[in-house]
């Protein structure tokens, strides 16, 4: 099966398995398809080279999220 992977862009907000808390991509090296994040919670430094495959991006669902909401305030003033 071949999965298709999400090609991250700068400042995008990620998790990753195996580390907790949320991430922003800080640097993209497309040839080796991996990741450099940085701790958006902490003091960590930056982690380098995690595989794209290994990311969940965050803003997607921030965004459907906030749609539904104001989707949902906007009838419950109707």
């Amino acid at each position: 099966m071949n999965k298709r992977v999400r090609i991250p862009k700068m400042d995008d907000r990620v998790g990753t398995a195996g580390r907790h808390g949320v991430f922003a991509v800080v640097g993209i090296d497309k040839k080796r398809k991996t990741a450099d994040l940085r701790s958006l919670g902490g003091t960590r430094p930056t982690d380098e080279g995690i595989p794209w495959s290994m990311l969940v991006y965050l803003d997607e669902g921030d965004a459907n999220q906030a749609a539904a909401r104001v989707v949902r305030e906007a009838t419950d003033k109707v």
